[in-house]
């Protein structure tokens, strides 16, 4: 507890002084937050500029739907399972994992490991089959088609399920029971199990690992087993992450894990396993956590959260063509060392306080549902100025006192706190986030009331007059870049929101994702590439 006190009081220099909303909310209790001369560290100055990322980060976290579209994940979350909870497990033997290995949390997911299949002769591509990646060209194994979809490339490096070539291998789904729970893991956001080279892998490789040559995205065994070591060092024994599903990296299946069963899966010629709709199903599963996994299945502590978005990181992408996608391959050694050092002392801290730990994703997922269908029609061509008028007053009225001459400073004041008026930040990380959502309602209420002042203006024709309002509001949504402005609504019964999730998936479907039905999805690729 000297050694956490002595942190703390090393992680709460980087702050240069709270704001006077802030420091309303101040309990008593609490430390004040101190100046510091640490160029290194966190600070709040950083995580008001990046206020929509951690906005974004906290909204989408554990979601498949956000985390897909924000597929470059730069933040970090302490992440238990409770007891007694099913995972599942898809593999190429009948008995039980002894070492490390995947988990999934969808019975979909582990499906697409434990089907059965059969071996191609080295060299030979299924019909239609696409170009396997640059370390399996010369693999002597290949699965035949529905199965050569692109999420197994990695079956080959694991010891528990490679397949010997030229033969027939039959698939076994596994059941697991937590027998504690797993309070002991880490929880990667974005897209972090996705095999690219555009960024998915950044907080893995380049912090985690340590490798600041790496060029491939393969290797996920190797890049497991260097987690689980790292996880040895720091009392970890796994890693949550995501790709279509979410997955859990465990580092000893022999510890906290009761093997329920193992149930062969029916032979890849047989009736039984015939399924031309396997993958509008695979994504089905996965639509079913587009907004969440249940908190009785997995849980974060958002209070601990140490996001690259909280330092003074160059987070540029090389890729001029992407800006909006994070990247930590310019970033200071420096710097990521220090973030790296500071995870490790925020998962060795007592994990007692968590059950204080404040809820930001409903915070935040109160501002989004207040505020994300208005925003949206105030910008469309559908508003016209009466309408945008109904939704101003309806939005702003309940901050402004009538009884006397507008005070709009303090309406703004009130409007931006809101949501924030009964949150009492405890951690470093809390008043982090706490500034980086207050910077973001700010934005959005002084939006709003220059959007009022516009609308308030008298028009004959209840036109938009020189000064249209829209502008605001396209600049708005442009800054604030919420995921829910790209959902698709309730899809047919036959259908499916398709997005792109790794490895499938079109440009097309990451930046409009929209309802499609089988015949739609079977081959819809070159986003990831």
């Amino acid at each position: 507890m000297v050694d956490m006190a002595r942190w703390h009081w090393h992680i709460l220099l980087p702050f240069l002084c709270l704001s006077l909303s802030t420091q309303a909310q101040v309990r008593p209790e609490q430390a004040p937050l101190l100046p510091s001369v640490d160029s290194y560290g966190p600070s709040i100055e950083i995580a008001r500029k990046n206020g929509p990322q951690i906005f974004n980060a906290l909204h989408s976290s554990l979601r498949q739907w956000g985390s897909s579209l924000k597929h470059n994940g730069m933040s970090y979350f302490p992440a238990s399972i409770p007891a007694d909870t099913i995972l599942y497990h898809g593999a190429r033997a009948q008995g039980p994992v002894k070492g490390m290995e995947w988990l999934a949390f969808e019975i979909e997911h582990a499906e697409m490991f434990a089907r059965s299949i059969r071996m191609r002769p080295p060299g030979q591509r299924p019909p239609g089959g696409r170009r396997p990646p640059p370390n399996e060209k010369d693999s002597e194994w290949r699965l035949d088609p529905p199965y050569d979809v692109g999420i197994d490339h990695d079956a080959s490096e694991s010891p528990h399920r490679v397949p010997p070539p030229n033969k027939e291998m039959p698939g076994y789904l596994h059941e697991y029971r937590t027998k504690r729970e797993l309070s002991r893991l880490l929880y990667i956001d974005g897209m972090s199990a996705g095999k690219t080279s555009m960024g998915t892998l950044d907080t893995q490789d380049f912090v985690l690992r340590n490798d600041i040559n790496s060029t491939t995205p393969w290797g996920d065994y190797e890049r497991a087993r260097d987690l689980c070591d790292l996880g040895v060092d720091w009392g970890l024994e796994g890693f949550v992450r995501m790709e279509g599903g979410f997955e859990l990296i465990l580092c000893n299946f022999t510890d906290g894990l009761d093997f329920l069963s193992s149930r062969k899966r029916p032979k890849y010629d047989q009736p039984e396993a015939y399924n031309e709709m396997f993958q509008l199903e695979y994504m089905r599963g996965i639509a079913a956590r587009f907004q969440g996994l249940p908190t009785s299945r997995l849980t974060i502590d958002r209070s601990s959260m140490v996001s690259a978005f909280f330092y003074p990181l160059n987070l540029t992408n090389p890729d001029e063509l992407r800006p909006e996608l994070p990247r930590l391959v310019s970033s200071e050694s420096e710097v990521i060392t220090r973030l790296k050092s500071d995870l490790h002392q925020v998962l060795s801290a007592d994990k007692s306080r968590e059950r204080n730990s404040i809820d930001w994703q409903g915070v935040v997922d109160l501002i989004v549902t207040r505020y994300s269908d208005r925003l949206q029609f105030m910008a469309s061509e559908k508003a016209t100025q009466k309408g945008m008028q109904s939704e101003i007053n309806l939005l702003l009225s309940n901050f402004i006192d009538y009884n006397s001459t507008i005070d709009v400073p303090t309406a703004k004041q009130i409007c931006a706190t809101h949501y924030l008026q009964s949150i009492y930040p405890k951690t470093t990380q809390d008043h982090l986030i706490y500034e980086a959502i207050l910077s973001v309602s700010r934005d959005i209420c002084n939006t709003l009331f220059e959007v009022r002042d516009i609308v308030l203006q008298p028009e004959d024709s209840g036109s938009f007059g020189a000064d249209n309002p829209k502008s605001p509001v396209k600049r708005l949504l442009s800054y604030l870049d919420w995921s829910t402005w790209l959902e698709c609504g309730k899809c047919g019964y036959e259908e499916v929101c398709f997005l792109a999730i790794w490895p499938w998936g079109s440009p097309e479907d990451h930046y409009h994702p929209r309802c499609l039905k089988n015949d739609d999805i079977s081959d819809r690729r070159g986003y990831w590439d």
